[in-house]
């Protein structure tokens, strides 16, 4: 996993990951507010720095308010994890050894494999047949499928 830092970072947040050769690795949107329905604000690339300043109860569950250099908003708490003494935006890790499927969904070609527990890139995810939900990933230079419920953010503090 490549760890963004300084200049690099606050770049990826401005300008977002067109900015570079390499795809940021697995972000996690901020958002204007506790809640999927706010606008993404920023996108913090996995292994980024965070600062909590409250994670909340109520109408906030399940969201927390953070600052990660200029960038202010809020994150899905599942997102976050530990190093340490740090909290930051967590790396997405296999659970098990984990099928790369060319499309969302088991009838497409598996184009590679993902031994358990490595990082992986994970983009967008999208809804497959019978309510699966399949999110997009790079590893080993193959780019694909996999289904969400074998990826998890490393130490995360809340799982999702």
């Amino acid at each position: 996993m490549n760890k963004v830092l300084g200049f690099a970072a606050a770049a990826a947040v401005l300008f977002g990951s067109a900015a570079f050769a390499n795809p940021v690795t697995s972000p996690a949107n901020v958002r204007s507010g506790p809640g999927p329905k706010w606008r993404v604000i920023a996108s913090l690339p996995a292994g980024t720095d965070v600062t909590v300043i409250d994670c909340g109860a109520g109408w906030k569950r399940g969201w927390c308010e953070i600052q990660a250099g200029a960038v202010h908003g809020f994150v899905a708490a599942g997102v976050l994890g530990t190093q340490g003494n740090n909290v930051l935006v967590a790396p997405v890790v296999t659970n098990n050894d984990v099928a790369i499927y060319r499309g969302p969904g088991v009838n497409y070609k598996i184009i590679g494999m993902i031994p358990e527990n490595q990082t992986v890139n994970q983009g967008a995810c999208v809804y497959g047949w019978g309510e699966t939900v399949w999110c997009k990933v790079t590893y080993g230079g193959k780019s694909g499928y996999a289904i969400q419920s074998e990826l998890q953010r490393q130490n995360s503090l809340f799982p999702m």
